[in-house]
């Protein structure tokens, strides 16, 4: 794991974090599109709680991998969203930010790392593997 990669994922999860909230707060612009592309303010807050979310997932080194593809998910969605009623310059910044996720890959947590992993035994019982 690199200082860049590291950095790369604080930076993703405050874009992230900030857009969530953008979303939550709903400035009128944005009630607006949602209201023209017939997604209502429910499905405004969904995306902003899921990216708020993806966010927190980002921040931790257990949960980055999820966060990444969460945040794809949520990324491709707006492209598709975004394409589909023409603005094209808007989709811009979503690809942007999209493709941002494939180097934050990097920042992602080998298994034999110091960070600890959740694991199921086929009793059913959960464990902490250690890195060791």
């Amino acid at each position: 794991m690199t200082e860049t990669s590291t950095l790369l994922v604080w930076v993703l999860a405050a874009l992230f974090g900030i857009i969530g909230w953008i979303h939550l707060v709903g400035p009128q612009f944005l009630r607006e599109a949602f209201d023209r592309w017939n997604y209502g303010s429910r499905m405004r807050i969904i995306t902003g709680l899921l990216e708020i979310g993806t966010a927190l997932m980002l921040a931790d080194p257990e949960l980055r991998i999820w966060g990444i593809g969460l945040g794809a998910l949520i990324m491709f969605a707006a492209i598709i969203t975004l394409l589909n009623h023409r603005q094209y310059l808007c989709a811009v910044s979503s690809v942007l930010l999209m493709a941002a996720l494939v180097p934050a890959t990097l920042a992602v947590p080998r298994s034999d790392s110091q960070v600890r992993f959740a694991t199921v035994e086929t009793g059913g019982e959960w464990r902490v593997a250690s890195g060791d």
